[in-house]
């Protein structure tokens, strides 16, 4: 799995680029804090050697929408993200 460079708080379970370059980073992220389970959208961008986290605020009329619906269908399902039940504190 690639690294994703997200907050100390946030305990990374699964991810999957959407786009990846030496300088750019657009994944879902599946993360896990002491609130539970989150599937994240993320865009990093690496300033002097440092991944920072970039606004998201983009063209995504390129994006393969059905083979991110079809991944984050995937990670909901597999982490029971946003599931009624019990808490998952």
């Amino acid at each position: 799995m690639n690294e994703y460079p997200v907050s100390q708080t946030f305990k990374v379970l699964d991810g999957h680029d959407l786009y990846r370059s030496e300088n750019l980073i657009v994944a879902l992220v599946v993360v896990e804090s002491q609130y539970g389970k989150d599937l994240r959208l993320y865009r990093w961008l690496k300033r002097n050697d440092q991944w920072k986290v970039d606004l998201c605020r983009m063209s995504v009329k390129r994006w393969k929408w059905n083979e991110v619906a079809a991944k984050a269908q995937e990670f909901i399902a597999k982490y029971n993200i946003g599931q009624s039940g019990p808490s998952e504190d």
